[in-house]
């Protein structure tokens, strides 16, 4: 069954006539009237009856006719919706970001997507990256703020930023009177991380194995703030992002980058490849990038 065939019938029941009804729909008669009998042989009932030069609707005609027009309606409405009544800013947007960037960057991105766009609906998952992967993967999310580097060939990247990643020294360790750090000095000093799932403790430890160090670790945690509280009262030093510098600085910690060789990691709007790019979720990216800029660019490392 076509929705030109049901237009095409509800033209010969409205006008009375298959001539008239093909005048209407700009098709020749006989070509409606094939149209009309293949609907009626896939229906298994005839719309009507045909009574020479006259025609007149059957009772499964009847039956038929406010059904095949609600069947039109809904496809009109729903292409308007699609077109001149589509108003993507009024729609739902489902965002995932680590807990490394949301503790930082969530309040001013929210702030600023929620007055560009007060009708839509924000729904927002902190979690590890791979839950958040996985999340895309079932369609429960639309985009997801994550590290690189991602496995998964389903998931297409766009970059959002680059983020250094510092050292983050109690103010009264010896390294603190340094403007860099020398991979070598840290080799035996114990190190604060986060726990195996979260990107941070991947890049460390990739941080490690290029500088050939295998310095001990003395705690692991799943918070970025205990790692934080712990570094400052002396129990060792961890690994952070930029976008932490400036919220701790001056709170008895001081921040130091690699003399060679500094640390980064990359940020990406992560999506499904087979999910459309919305005008909501680039807004998105594109808020998460000035609060991010806004926090990390004015920001003294000391």
């Amino acid at each position: 069954m076509e929705l030109h065939q049901l237009e095409y019938f509800v033209a010969v029941v409205e006008t009375g006539s298959f001539s008239q009804a093909a005048v209407r729909c700009n098709i020749t008669q006989p070509s409606l009237s094939q149209q009309i009998i293949n609907l009626e042989n896939e229906l298994g009932r005839k719309l009507f009856n045909r009574l020479g030069r006259r025609i007149t609707i059957t009772e499964a005609g009847n039956l038929f006719y406010p059904r095949a027009c609600s069947i039109i309606s809904d496809v009109q409405q729903a292409k308007y919706a699609l077109t001149d009544g589509f108003k993507p800013e009024v729609s739902t947007l489902s965002v995932g970001i680590i807990p490394t960037l949301g503790s930082y960057l969530l309040y001013q991105t929210v702030s600023r997507f929620q007055k560009a766009y007060p009708e839509a609906t924000l729904k927002i998952r902190e979690d590890m990256t791979n839950n958040l992967i996985d999340q895309l993967m079932s369609a429960e999310l639309d985009v997801a703020f994550v590290s690189l580097p991602i496995a998964n060939k389903h998931i297409t990247t766009e970059p959002v930023f680059e983020e250094s990643l510092y050292i983050a020294i109690p103010e009264t360790h010896t390294l603190a009177s340094t403007s860099t750090i020398e991979a070598d000095t840290l080799r035996d000093i114990p190190f604060i991380r986060l726990s195996d799932q979260d990107c941070l403790s991947d890049q460390l430890d990739a941080f490690c194995y290029v500088q050939k160090i295998d310095p001990p670790t003395i705690y692991q945690t799943s918070h970025l703030s205990t790692v934080i509280e712990l570094v400052r009262l002396g129990i060792g030093i961890s690994l952070v992002p930029a976008c932490s510098v400036q919220i701790h600085s001056n709170e008895g910690l001081v921040f130091r980058e690699m003399s060679h060789n500094p640390v980064q990691r990359t940020i990406v709007a992560a999506r499904h490849q087979g999910r459309e790019v919305t005008l909501l979720s680039t807004a998105f990216s594109h808020f998460l990038q000035e609060a991010w800029e806004d926090l990390t660019q004015p920001a003294s490392r000391d």
